[in-house]
């Protein structure tokens, strides 16, 4: 996890959700995959809330060259050390809104999808963190983001073993606010969107394929046994 969600919200809803302004509409996406453009909300210089399209696939700043398999998710337990994220940890922390997301499950031989999303029918947003690489000589500007994951331990166990960090709204801004150094114990002072607030179900293996993008992904599988989170 997390290797394809969704954004299928309309715009009236980010700007309510997250206090952000958006100008134009934006379509909704059924199968959001790695090295894609995707909308994150982050402070702006002044501390002001933005949201911005970045790419999906983390580059750290230092880097000379981007890797060739993306850093989409950052595990919490080394998000702190680990040097490609340890500087965006404290600094770039974003919002990352989404309406769902799918996990895969081998049965019988196949890998079957799963959508997992929010009981409460609105945008929710992963935890994440972004970072600007210009390149070895300063001849690029790319802004990329990975999304903050952890160990599953309740009901989403049943469908992978580990999760995205979902932020509750009422501490959108504690992620947001920089905070260099981070204070002793930060990450965990976090009370992250329980596992029992999301349901699952198993959808058309058609959003195997990044090709397709429609509502035809979410059709359920009426062939693999249903359940639910709570």
């Amino acid at each position: 996890m997390c290797g394809r969600y969704t954004l299928v919200d309309a715009i009236e809803e980010l700007r309510k959700t997250f206090g952000v302004q958006a100008p134009v509409a934006i379509d909704p996406r059924y199968n959001i995959a790695p090295r894609q453009p995707v909308l994150i909300v982050r402070h702006d210089e002044y501390g002001k809330r933005e949201l911005v399209a970045v790419e999906w696939g983390f580059v750290p700043e230092w880097a000379k060259e981007i890797n060739t398999k993306p850093l989409i998710n950052a595990r919490i337990e080394t998000v702190e050390v680990k040097p490609s994220f340890r500087s965006s940890v404290k600094r770039k922390r974003c919002l990352v809104p989404f309406s769902g997301w799918y996990e895969w499950r081998r049965q019988n031989g196949l890998a079957l999808p799963y959508y997992i999303s929010p009981t409460k029918k609105s945008p929710a947003a992963f935890a994440g963190i972004w970072s600007t690489w210009h390149g070895p000589e300063g001849e690029h500007w790319l802004e990329t983001m990975a999304i903050v994951t952890a160990e599953a331990t309740g009901p989403l166990r049943s469908v992978h073993k580990r999760k995205p960090l979902v932020v509750q709204p009422h501490q959108y801004e504690a992620w947001l606010r920089p905070e260099d150094p981070l204070p002793r114990g930060f990450l965990k002072s976090f009370d992250w969107m329980p596992e029992t607030q999301f349901h699952w179900q198993a959808v058309s293996r058609r959003v195997n394929s990044v090709r397709f993008d429609d509502p035809a992904c979410l059709l359920p599988n009426d062939d693999v046994s249903q359940g639910s989170l709570f």
